[in-house]
């Protein structure tokens, strides 16, 4: 999508936003030309760093294109009444065989390292986690709860985790029914890829760390106190 989108939107001159993470429609008045637009596509996105989150229409050209952040939105549930037929437009009748200048030669697939985006339960660690061996606890609990580890941007850029792990604006949006973060000060470019989790749980030896503000439990102490006691309890309890 990202690769095609911008192509089609520049062929068709229609302009795009991309990478959005919210959607909606909406009524527009340009206040300077004094009109009103009905049912414009509100195209929703972070902007300078996350620090902003900017509104952007498309009055004048059509279609209004946006990408959409993979992961920001649920998937629909198929209820099983679609009826579609598959069409294979035959390519040569509108592209000339001299446009294809580039050739695959190979294809190599990798399989995925992680189930980060489909994990129910979700370990995340930040800047305040301290060093890459106690990474290793964040690992030692996700193997425990079956769940899998994430980072923030500080941990990734410190090394302590590969940058595939990394959540948050600049990475991965997640949506884990429980989400533990773990020295996580709670940045809004984080915040931004994590804050629509069903439970979450900051362990911070901060009280008054960002992230409690929004977290549904706080346990207040540093990861080396807790995520040991965590990791002995639910080896002792899980079945």
């Amino acid at each position: 999508g990202r690769d095609l989108g911008p192509r089609v939107s520049s062929s068709l001159t229609s302009g795009l936003t991309a990478d959005c993470t919210e959607l909606e429609i909406g009524d527009y008045d340009d206040k300077k030309s004094g009109t009103h637009y009905d049912n414009l596509l509100y195209q929703i996105r972070p902007a300078f760093g996350g620090n902003i989150v900017a509104t952007i229409v498309n009055p004048d050209h059509r279609p209004q294109m946006a990408t959409v952040r993979s992961g920001v939105m649920q998937k629909a549930l198929y209820e099983g009444k679609a009826k579609g037929e598959v069409v294979y437009a035959d390519v040569a009748k509108y592209v000339p065989d001299a446009d294809y200048v580039v050739k695959v030669l190979d294809r190599h697939v990798e399989a995925a390292k992680h189930n980060l985006k489909g994990a129910p339960i979700v370990v995340a660690g930040g800047y305040g986690v301290g060093s890459k061996e106690n990474f290793d606890l964040l690992f030692q609990l996700a193997k425990e709860l079956h769940g899998e580890v994430g980072a923030s941007r500080a941990a990734v850029d410190a090394g302590w985790c590969d940058h595939d792990r990394q959540i948050g604006q600049t990475g991965v949006t997640v949506h884990p029914k429980v989400y533990i973060a773990c020295g996580i000060s709670g940045q809004i470019q984080h915040i931004a890829g994590m804050q629509d989790s069903g439970i979450i749980i900051s362990v911070n030896n901060d009280p008054d760390a960002p992230i409690n503000k929004i977290a549904d439990y706080v346990i207040t102490g540093t990861v080396e106190e807790v995520l040991p006691k965590l990791i002995k309890y639910y080896k002792a309890n899980n079945k």
